[in-house]
């Protein structure tokens, strides 16, 4: 899995016509030529808000006022229009899970850890988003290729006999 020079990091912000704003971490690839003060960046993170662009995706980024953050916008395409404005896609897409800790004295972070590393043998990013409490279970967000489906991604998990349970959030079957 690719993995960002982290000399080379720069925060990015996503967004969609000005809203829907989030921030990112992403490796600085370089100017764009012929498009003063633009950058081509590579994501390093798996974004909440926006499910695509995601993990790997290159985009050109810009300041929006002179000293500014360097920013991408969707400027509202639909999601299925989404890799017109994405410069170079990563071969990735989102996946959301929630889970729940199998036991009440499991350890949070060592269970999201067997579920990083075990994402991470299949290639997949994992963000994530917050942990389970008593009235919720926690989320994940995690970019995962293209040749992978979401059954192959819960069978593989579910497979690896983690200490928490997952459940598909997104995308579900209709």
């Amino acid at each position: 899995m690719w993995l960002p020079d982290e000399s080379k990091l720069v925060k990015v912000r996503l967004r969609s016509r000005g809203e829907d704003v989030e921030t990112a971490w992403a490796e600085d690839l370089g100017e764009v030529p012929g498009r003063p003060g633009a950058r081509r960046v590579r994501l390093g993170n798996v974004p909440f808000v926006h499910a695509k662009p995601t993990y790997g995706d290159v985009l050109i980024v810009e300041r929006s006022l002179p000293g500014g953050m360097l920013t991408w916008d969707s400027f509202g395409l639909p999601h299925e229009r989404l890799r017109e404005r994405i410069e170079e896609d990563g071969g990735r897409y989102a996946v959301i899970v929630d889970y729940t800790l199998d036991s009440p004295t499991q350890d949070v972070q060592a269970a999201f850890s067997a579920l990083d590393i075990a994402c991470e043998q299949a290639n997949i990013a994992v963000e994530g988003c917050f942990g389970p409490k008593k009235e919720r279970p926690g989320r994940a967000y995690l970019a995962v290729p293209y040749d992978l489906k979401p059954a192959d991604v819960m069978n593989y998990l579910h497979g690896k006999k983690l200490p928490l349970s997952l459940t598909l959030a997104h995308p579900v079957d209709d």
